[in-house]
């Protein structure tokens, strides 16, 4: 019995071990992006910065929804607009920092967008079209533009909830002179516990062991995706 028990605290003792492991090294594993290397490609590639649009308003039904620019579907739900403008100045930051197209800020582009929202309606019915359009009349080279489908916020306490966060949003790249999608990105998630799903580490070790609110879930989301926007620059 003795030899039992034995085994079974080494065994406590070197999972203990090997979390303790991951949490140090989380913020290796999770620093934050500096601006990436300039290299000789082209410095002057103007992006329009559209920022993220509502998939469903306060106040509409849930509902599975297929994103109006990349085609991906998504489970909706209605989110408050102050989440996406609070997303859309992260998403600027994060451009900023990167550091390879040279920026047209959120405002500027969300005044055409207004503008030709009211002069030519029709564009309505083909989002992918109103934004190059925007571009054009911005002399864009391209617009990145999302959608926020969900922004569910955790019920609980960190390091206990009766429901989790979730978040789901879309990234779309537009070129402007082909009028087409030339990049798309989503982040779609539910928070799990280490337990539930083993495979989900990175998520576990972000959150350093506690469940994420839904502003983390989605900066974390966020960083990941625009890491994945391609670069003007040729290394």
């Amino acid at each position: 019995m003795w030899t039992t028990v034995c085994l079974v605290s080494r065994k406590i003792a070197f999972i203990i071990f090997l979390a303790s492991l991951f949490l140090l090294n989380s913020c290796t594993i999770f620093r934050h992006s500096k601006s990436r290397p300039r290299g000789q490609g082209q410095r002057g590639t103007k992006l329009a910065v559209a920022g993220f649009q509502l998939g469903l308003m306060p106040g509409q039904q849930p509902k599975a929804m297929s994103d109006p620019i990349t085609g991906s579907i998504f489970m909706a739900e209605p989110v408050n607009e102050a989440y996406a403008e609070e997303l859309s100045s992260a998403l600027y930051r994060l451009l900023s920092e990167r550091g390879d197209y040279t920026l047209i800020p959120l405002v500027e582009v969300g005044n055409i967008a207004m503008d030709l929202e009211v002069s030519s309606p029709k564009l309505l019915q083909n989002p992918k079209q109103l934004y190059a359009q925007v571009g054009k009349h911005l002399g864009a080279d391209m617009v990145l533009v999302g959608y926020l489908y969900r922004w569910r916020e955790r019920r609980g306490e960190p390091y206990g909830v009766r429901r989790a966060a979730s978040v789901a949003f879309s990234l779309g790249l537009i070129s402007v002179k082909d009028r087409d999608l030339v990049w798309s990105g989503k982040f779609d998630k539910t928070q799990r516990s280490l337990a539930e799903n083993l495979l989900d580490l990175l998520t576990f070790l972000r959150g350093k062991g506690r469940w994420m609110s839904a502003k983390e879930l989605a900066l974390m989301g966020l960083e990941k995706v625009v890491k994945d926007i391609p670069s003007p620059l040729r290394d």
